[in-house]
């Protein structure tokens, strides 16, 4: 049996408890022993390492054997028939110390639990107890193959879970919203050939057995001329700031050597970076290896060729991601696994239809135009959905809504499609054309749209 002095939650106790009847399983211990586990505080742990090993320091695990005790030999009660207490029939057989705060510590250190840290350190204890020791490199691979193995029997592993955040640069129209739509394989960022169509920070959540990985989808660098354009700029900055892994994006269409070198000096983060070139199946290899050898690789961390279109090397990507996130012996998820991002549908709705107008319209109405999801009735069938189209201009209006208001049935028509795909149901969509002058630049106006900086 196992006596615990101090305070550990039940969660820990049971965990205590199965480590010691593995050991006592595996080693055929008698029934009627016991072991003195004690919790302690670093200035206690510090007096005993000074008192018993003559050294001034603050350890995880002390362990104290009162029986002597070789590898392999069977412990027998009728060796230490006379250190039996006769109040209890009991034979104590040791003391263990485990430090609280070290174990606590050690814990956060090595991204597992408490539990799996005090069981750990148990479990090393009894070894010791038991004989083990870790003086030679042999000793020690063998100790620390008996611990793994009680452990995994125990279910207290180390999970190797990986989870963090990973934010996507680069400049417009690069393929980023294509990247996380094709990882996450849901519709979560606008795609569309031109320009400044990421107006906020998407996130889009990749979830495997093994891993979740969040990604912050920002929006293109541009020249910044409007309010909504400064909050875009520093959208890009906080995501950077919160992200394990930064991927700076590039089109290999273009100048590698140049994008690479103007995303660079944006990245001041301490967050590992990875150079994507996208567009790989635009271009010949012969046009693009001499574009490659031009980079320094040592100005980064990993360089990958990438179609974010086609898919090619996407799989190595996530591997490659994976290698530089955090481990937890847990599963770390930000958020649930059956969500895909962290916008409500009646945002995913409202990017849709502003996705199908910049696929329509001329250049100079899409970036002025915001939409708002003013209704979204689920109880009825079909579920009913009414959307206010706001532009800046008296003159866009009428091009918005078309001859005859051909071009708003087919930008009705065409987000519905889009809408029905993610939701699963038929959907009947009302779409309102409004003017909002220079609500680009109106504080109370970026607000209402849903345009703010993100923490």
């Amino acid at each position: 049996m196992v006596e615990i002095f101090g305070s550990l939650n039940q969660e820990i106790v049971n965990a205590i408890n199965d480590v010691y009847k593995e050991i006592a399983n595996r080693f055929r211990l008698p029934k009627h022993i016991k072991i003195n586990l004690n919790i302690v505080d670093e200035p206690t742990i510090r007096e005993l390492n000074k008192s018993t090993r003559n050294i001034d320091k603050v350890t995880d695990v002390l362990t104290y054997p009162y029986i002597d005790i070789r590898v392999g030999q069977q412990l027998k009660m009728s060796d230490y028939k006379y250190d039996i207490d006769i109040s209890n029939n009991l034979l104590t057989i040791g003391d263990i110390y485990i430090c609280y705060a070290r174990a606590l510590a050690q814990s956060r250190e090595y991204n597992h639990t408490l539990k799996r840290e005090i069981a750990f350190l148990f479990c090393h204890g009894m070894l010791h107890i038991l004989g083990y020791d870790h003086m030679t490199e042999t000793d020690a691979r063998v100790m620390e193959d008996k611990q793994d193995e009680i452990l995994s029997v125990c279910k207290i592993t180390r999970m190797n879970f990986k989870s963090g955040f990973v934010t996507i640069i680069g400049d417009t129209n690069v393929g980023k919203s294509t990247l996380i739509n094709r990882i996450v394989g849901q519709h979560v960022s606008i795609i569309s050939p031109k320009t400044q169509t990421t107006r906020e920070k998407i996130i889009g959540v990749y979830n495997d057995n093994e891993s979740q990985i969040v990604f912050l989808d920002t929006p293109g660098y541009h020249k910044r001329t409007t309010k909504i354009d400064d909050i875009m700029e520093q959208n890009i900055y906080n995501a950077m700031l919160n992200s394990e892994i930064v991927i700076m994006m590039i089109t290999a269409k273009k100048p590698l050597l140049e994008q690479f070198e103007r995303l660079n000096k944006r990245v001041s983060t301490k967050a590992k970076r990875i150079l994507l070139i996208n567009k790989i199946d635009e271009v010949t290899y012969e046009r693009l290896y001499p574009e490659l050898v031009k980079l320094d690789a040592r100005a980064v961390d990993e360089i990958l060729p990438i179609s974010a279109l086609t898919g090619k090397n996407v799989d190595v990507l996530i591997n490659m991601i994976k290698k530089y996130l955090p481990s937890y012996d847990y599963e770390m998820r930000y958020y649930p696994v059956d969500e895909y991002t962290d916008k409500n549908l009646r945002h995913i709705v409202s990017e849709i239809i502003r996705e199908k107008m910049l696929y329509l319209l001329n250049d100079e109405v899409p970036h002025g135009v915001a939409v708002m999801v003013t209704s979204f009735n689920e109880s009825v069938c079909p579920i009913t959905i009414d959307a206010e189209i706001y532009c800046e201009k008296e003159s866009h209006k009428p091009i918005i809504l078309g001859k005859n208001g051909t071009m708003i049935k087919e930008i009705g028509t065409a987000s519905r499609v889009s809408i029905e795909k993610i939701i699963g149901e038929k959907v009947n969509l009302n779409l309102f054309v409004k003017v909002k002058p220079n609500w680009r630049n109106d504080d109370k106006l970026l607000s209402a749209f849903g345009y703010t900086i993100s923490e």
